[in-house]
Order: structure tokens, then sequence, then C-alpha cells
């Protein structure tokens, strides 16, 4: 027998325009179904809540329910979503509600609920002054209202004691819990690089914020320069376009484009010299970068977000300002150096207990318990 229902709210778990291709695979959704089963673990139902432009009710054998509420498509239907997610919950009697997505709590939250701070996202050039200070009150208020956000990296909780004097009168409201990477899937690969061709992975988004374009610019110099590198590119199949459409030089030189499945991207990151998460903006703990730590393939990584708590610069790779220059100068003297980059790949496997899947389940299971034995 059940012990109860947990409602997950993810805003983003589908396509918002194409509900009927399914679930989509990115970082907060990976994250939200790793959630799932930890609670039927813990003997409870999963509803996943999500938005689309459809109302609709799914039942997926691996996934569990899913509804779609059809409103409005980012924070401009966050007040109608947050009273639809609110009143299923209380319909139900929901014993849990874990809101992937701060600001859906903002207009009616949940009693009995906790929060996931994925990182801070609103750290980008197009914020004008006017939507970044309404946006900062809104995440303030929305955080002040639940007793536990599990916070991906320490980024906002630095920025929530810098914004806010009520963030002190319970600083335990916020829990550093960082990403992870199943311990089971990414083994760590103990064969030295054997090879004089040096595959470079980018396993991300084709996005500006993702810094794809420093990643391309930086090896079309080195492939100028003859060094022999080759770009991989472990992406979505629908990002191809994108990137042919905006590098056609690419075509001319070797480069491997790859879209993988979660269960073998894996193998991209053992037979990689080196990965890349050259992020300009919104970033929080980088499941690409924990992936590839936990393989023993060393990262490069921007100073954005919280991808400094799990490089240790010069440890288990690099941490950079968001350039070309600055990346292509590190990957050139790590080529250049392979005895640093195997020091770097024997340091990735210390790091494995702290990013792996079952040290996230422990920690994770405590908040959750603290909250449903209240």
């Amino acid at each position: 027998m059940k012990n109860g229902t947990i409602v997950i709210e993810t805003q983003f778990l589908y396509d918002y325009n194409y509900p009927e291709k399914g679930i989509t695979v990115g970082g907060t959704q990976r994250y939200a179904l790793e959630l799932a089963n930890l609670i039927r673990e813990l003997n409870y139902d999963v509803v996943f809540i999500t938005k689309a432009k459809i109302n609709s009710e799914i039942t997926y054998d691996d996934f569990g329910k899913v509804i779609s509420y059809n409103s409005k498509f980012g924070n401009l239907g966050n007040s109608n979503f947050s009273k639809r997610v609110y009143n299923y919950a209380n319909k139900i009697k929901a014993d849990l509600v874990i809101y992937s997505d701060i600001l859906v709590s903002l207009n009616k939250k949940y009693e009995k609920s906790i929060a996931i701070q994925h990182g801070i996202a609103w750290d980008n050039p197009y914020e004008n002054k006017l939507k970044s200070y309404i946006l900062n009150k809104q995440y303030i208020k929305a955080t002040l209202k639940h007793d536990k956000v599990v916070c991906v990296d320490t980024n906002f909780i630095n920025w929530m004691r810098e914004k806010s004097k009520k963030y002190f009168k319970k600083p335990d409201r916020l829990i550093y819990i960082p990403n992870f990477a199943d311990e089971s899937i990414f083994s760590y690969s103990t064969e030295k690089y054997g090879s004089l061709e040096y595959k470079l992975l980018y396993p991300r988004r084709l996005v500006k914020h993702r810094g794809f374009n420093i990643f391309t610019e930086m090896c079309l110099e080195l492939i100028n320069e003859g060094f022999n590198v080759v770009p991989v590119y472990a992406i979505d199949e629908s990002n191809k376009d994108i990137l042919y459409s905006q590098y056609p030089k690419l075509k001319d030189i070797k480069h491997i484009l790859a879209f993988p499945k979660m269960s073998k991207i894996h193998e991209y990151y053992s037979e990689a010299y080196l990965t890349f998460v050259p992020t300009i903006w919104s970033e929080g703990t980088s499941l690409s970068a924990i992936e590839s730590i936990m393989s023993g393939c060393p990262v490069i990584v921007s100073d954005v977000g919280g991808l400094s708590n799990i490089v240790i610069d010069g440890f288990n790779g690099y941490v950079l300002p968001p350039t070309i220059k600055a990346f292509k100068e590190k990957t050139k003297e790590i080529i250049a150096n392979p005895a640093l980059r195997d020091k770097l790949k024997e340091n990735c496997i210390i790091m494995r207990e702290s990013f792996g899947l079952k040290k996230w389940k422990t920690e994770i299971t405590k908040i959750i318990r603290s909250v449903l034995e209240r």
C-alpha cells in the first residue's frame, strides 16, 4: 500500500508547443525524473504537473502521471499555473508538493512543500533594470515562503544573503545539494589517452548562453594553428541545423556530430581528451561537467554560476573567464603537457563520491522526510 502522493511541479517537462512529443530531456527534466524515481522508492505515488499549450493527463509506464495545464509560456503564465498546481494538490490532499520552478510558488504555495533552485537564470545582458528589480523581489519573496529550498549551487545562497536581511533569520532555509550523476552509468575510465588526435567534447545545447560559439571558434582557431583537434558535439538532433547554419566551415574539417541517448552519453566522456562547459550566463552545477568528472575526463569551465562548486581550478579541471582566448590558451597548455592532463584525470576519481547519485539521494531524502514528518 502506497504512503500517499507527492506532486512534482516542473514547468518545462514537455516542449510547450509540442507536448505530443512527450518528455524533453534537459537538465531540469532529468532532475525531476530522478526525483520521481526517489519518491517511488519511498513508496509514494508521483504526479508531475507541467505547462503546455493544451490541457492533458497522460500516464507513462516509466514516468508516471503527467498533467499539463494550458497556462501562458514562461513567467507570464505563472500566476494562473500557480493556482492550478495548488488547486490540484489541494484536491487530492497531496502529502507534499515539490516546486521545481520557485516562482510558481509565489502566487499560491501549497502548505507542505519544498522548492528546488536550479541556479540563477537572470544574470544575462538582456534584462532591463526594471525587469531585474521585479524579478529580484519575486525570487526573494518566493524563497522566503519555503521552510526548505534545495540549491544546486552556493551562488544563489550568496545572492540571497546579499539581497535579503531576512535570510539571516533562518540561514538553514537554503540547503546546498549539488547536482549529480549516476555512478552505475558514469563509471571512471582508467585508460590513458592514447591518441594523437585530441577529441574535444561539447555535450550541451546549442544556445548562446551555453557558450557553443566560444567552443566552436576555439576549435577552428586551434585547427588553423595546426593542432590536431577534433570537435565533438553531443547534442540533440534538432540542433544540427543551428550548428551548420552558423558554422558552415565545420563541414570542411573533421568533426563528430552525435545525438546520443542518455544511456550512451558516458561513452563520449570516456573517449574525450577534455570536456568544455564555456557558459556565458545562467548556470547552476552543470550535469555535463559532473558527468565528465565522474567519467574521468577533466573539464574546462567558465567562472559562471555554480561551476566553481564542482571544478577546483588546477585539480580536476580549470575555471576560466568565458572568452575564446582563455579557453584556447588553456587547451593548448594541456595538449602540450599530457602529464598535466593525466594528473587532472587522476584527481577526478576523488570527486566521484561527492557528486554521485547515491549521496544526492541520501541528502534529498533527509529534506523530504523533514517536511513530511512536520
